[in-house]
């Protein structure tokens, strides 16, 4: 059944019933061969997926009801998996205590990019690597542009506006990163510990 849910996606692409079509058609559109389009069809109309029937340009196909249940089903589980999230939980982590250098050196674009001069340190937050992907999807992302000084080079940043505890905040992703990917780095024009007395392992909510 799972190899031809890319075909039955396909199909409905196209339409639920009356879908005029051919081999020729779809094997050039999935990039496959006839004979392999020609067998999933046979496999699909054996477990009552879909109906064919023949025409002058090919053949007409209609998706049965157990089809449409099949496609309801992968679509739901789909979106399960990539639905965003409004808000997530984390963790406060002791940082490497470079938060502050690094910070300085992109204060004139944090103002003018995020809106807020960033307190020269990163509160540091433990999440889930999956739920943290789900939340940002749907967050327009800020680039900081990286640069060179005579000592050395400070890569490009990605941020993404967010709220810790109702904080005003954002989310950096460096360039280049020392951390676990499922820890997050987090920036606010306050003093995020001292402001909303967190302390390592307290939990927090994330939110937009």
């Amino acid at each position: 059944m799972g190899e031809n849910y890319t075909l039955l996606v396909k199909l409905a692409q196209k339409g639920l019933s009356n879908i005029e079509t051919s081999t020729i058609k779809l094997s050039k559109e999935l990039k496959t061969s006839q004979q392999t389009i020609s067998r999933k069809l046979v496999e699909m109309e054996n477990n009552e997926l879909i109906k064919r029937t023949s025409s002058t340009k090919g053949m007409v196909i209609n998706i049965e009801e157990k089809g449409i249940t099949y496609l309801k089903k992968n679509y739901q589980t789909l979106k399960e998996i990539f639905q965003s999230k409004d808000s997530i939980k984390g963790k406060i982590q002791s940082g490497i205590g470079e938060g502050g250098y690094y910070v300085s050196k992109y204060q004139e674009q944090f103002q003018k990019q995020l809106g807020f001069k960033a307190f020269p340190g990163t509160l540091n937050v433990k999440t889930n690597k999956e739920e943290i992907i789900k939340f940002i999807t749907t967050i327009t992302p800020i680039e900081i542009n990286g640069f060179t000084t005579k000592e050395r080079t400070f890569g490009s940043l990605i941020c993404y506006k967010i709220k810790v505890n109702k904080q005003p905040s954002a989310i950096v992703i460096p360039e280049r990163t020392r951390h676990a990917k499922e820890i997050i780095e987090i920036i606010s024009s306050k003093n995020l510990r001292k402001t909303l007395k967190l302390k390592d392992n307290v939990e927090v909510n994330i939110s937009k």
